[in-house]
């Protein structure tokens, strides 16, 4: 068995794969039918947004090309979805102000996440060399390349002289929670929590994957990210099953458990549901807010691992763990005036990915946690 190859000699095929894989990467696998379908949703809530994923991810492949990287990790897409978080975060995302500026730095931010990304893969993947390579491992950097460009994009603009950032609300007195130092949360009296409201929210988890608040986007991902054919095999000539399956590549590509679609929806489930039981604000909770992070934890741990029942239960408890993270990111960055954005993605998944390199009962992918 080998990953499939997206490189087909042709430029239109591999514009097509470029494009498509650089999407569907932002979910951590590579399906140019899932990126389609994502695409679909991002366009569905918001026009500026999709047209901000199509040109982040372009530049940040075609800066990897221009520099010399190697053209099957950029059709593969891992030089996409990351400029692709950037841009969109810094543009059509919700934190700062859309306009010339910030457009113009969203590109600029886009640009460098490819050099970024090619510094996080080389650090991650040589920093456990272990005598030599064939006795060698390693971890994924996943969207570690877009937190830190954009944390260190958006507080640098905190200094710029441009129209870049909200007004900030005004001091209030901070109510206490009745026998306790923390402050109160602002819920809103007249909503109740019904099995309609919580899976709005749980849809609304997986779209903010990309920082869209929409339900119906949110469908669109779920659809996507089950319909993961790779097509590689047809397009591209390879003498493979034309199913072959983007999630479960980094173990079996021949798999045929589709379940990228219900990992997303148990992880964003996951964060909704502590969120309710930590009682954190509500309006964040309806807007997917402790979601997204979860739906990345979710999927990562059983597409980069080998899916047996140890696996999907450690994947669960680091997904649990993440609704922690979350809210201990947005306390630290918050006094900084910056979001947490998928640190706490990225934060718990490399720690239980290096926790399970001594944990002979969890399966390890190929070269990942384990030789």
């Amino acid at each position: 068995m080998v990953v499939a190859d997206f490189v087909s000699n042709n430029a239109i095929l591999d514009f097509f794969y470029i494009l498509f894989n650089g999407i569907s990467e932002v979910p951590l696998f590579s399906s140019p039918i899932t990126g389609i379908l994502i695409l679909a949703g991002v366009f569905l809530a918001s026009r500026s947004a999709g047209v901000m994923m199509v040109i982040s991810g372009l530049i940040g492949a075609g800066v990897a090309i221009l520099l010399g990287a190697p053209y099957g990790l950029v059709a593969f897409g891992l030089f996409g979805y990351n400029s692709i978080l950037t841009g969109m975060a810094f543009w059509s995302g919700p934190f700062v102000k859309s306009n010339k500026a910030t457009f113009f730095i969203s590109i600029f931010g886009a640009a460098v996440t490819a050099v970024v990304w090619m510094a996080m893969a080389h650090i991650m993947g040589d920093m456990f060399i272990l005598n030599g390579l064939q006795a060698s491992w390693a971890i994924p950097g996943f969207t570690s390349s877009f937190i830190f460009t954009t944390w260190m994009l958006m507080y640098a603009t905190k200094r710029f002289g441009h129209d870049i950032w909200p007004e900030p609300l005004p001091p209030t007195d901070e109510e206490l929670i009745k026998g306790s130092g923390n402050p109160a949360q602002i819920n809103e009296p007249d909503f109740k929590w019904t099995a309609a409201e919580f899976i709005k929210a749980t849809l609304k988890g997986v779209s903010q994957v990309t920082f869209v608040e929409n339900w119906k986007t949110g469908v669109f991902w779920v659809v996507g990210l089950t319909l993961a054919f790779e097509l590689a095999p047809i397009l591209t000539g390879q003498n493979r099953p034309w199913w072959t399956n983007g999630y479960t590549a980094q173990w079996n590509e021949f798999s045929p458990l589709f379940l990228g679609g219900v990992m997303a929806l148990i992880g964003s489930g996951v964060g909704v549901a502590m969120a309710i039981l930590t009682k954190l604000p509500t309006a964040e909770t309806r807007a997917g807010l402790h979601g997204f992070n979860q739906v990345l934890v979710m999927i990562a741990l059983t597409s980069f691992l080998p899916l047996t029942p140890q696996a999907f239960l450690i994947a669960l408890f680091a997904t649990i763990s993440c609704s922690f993270v979350m809210p201990a990111l947005q306390r630290i960055f918050g006094t900084w005036g910056l979001p947490a954005l998928t640190g706490a993605f990225v934060f718990t998944t490399w720690i239980f990915l290096l926790g399970i390199s001594g944990f002979t009962n969890i399966p390890a992918g190929i070269g990942w946690s384990r030789p």
